[in-house]
């Protein structure tokens, strides 16, 4: 079928629109599979515990260290199984809860926060069932 346009029914305010051809550019963009089997997300989270073992070797270990596997392999599938993005962003990540001590936290750390009133958590809970905590910002501020 044929569309076919006369010039007689344009309208007046629409200038004739030239339609030039022009390359259309090729994107080839390297995709991997993120649906790796089990036995592929092994053999990968394996090497990026030895490359952690052999160059990150100050990193603690133990639970959300450089030898957690479960770690491991969530930040292989967050940067889609590539194990040089994966060491950056989980080398960053340890060192930063190394840094700000989050292995430290427990009730009793947070008792004296909680009872200043600098924060408090809300009596509802958000849209996934989660505790919401409320910070007042005028208490952590000096006037």
């Amino acid at each position: 079928m044929a569309l076919r346009t006369c010039q007689n029914f344009a309208s007046p305010f629409v200038s004739s629109i030239k339609l030039t051809k022009k390359p259309i550019r090729n994107f080839k963009a390297p995709v991997k599979n993120c649906q790796s089997d089990p036995h592929e997300s092994r053999k990968l989270v394996l090497q990026v515990k030895e490359r952690l073992e052999k160059d990150y070797n100050s990193l603690p270990v133990g639970k959300n260290g450089r030898d957690d596997e479960d770690m491991i392999l969530w930040f292989l599938k967050d940067r889609k199984f590539s194990i040089e993005e994966s060491l950056a962003k989980l080398t960053k990540a340890i060192k930063w809860r190394q840094e700000f001590r989050v292995s430290e936290l427990n009730e009793d750390s947070v008792r004296g926060i909680a009872e200043s009133g600098k924060a408090y958590v809300h009596d509802f809970l958000d849209i996934n069932e989660r505790p919401v905590l409320i910070v007042v910002a005028s208490k952590h501020l000096p006037a």
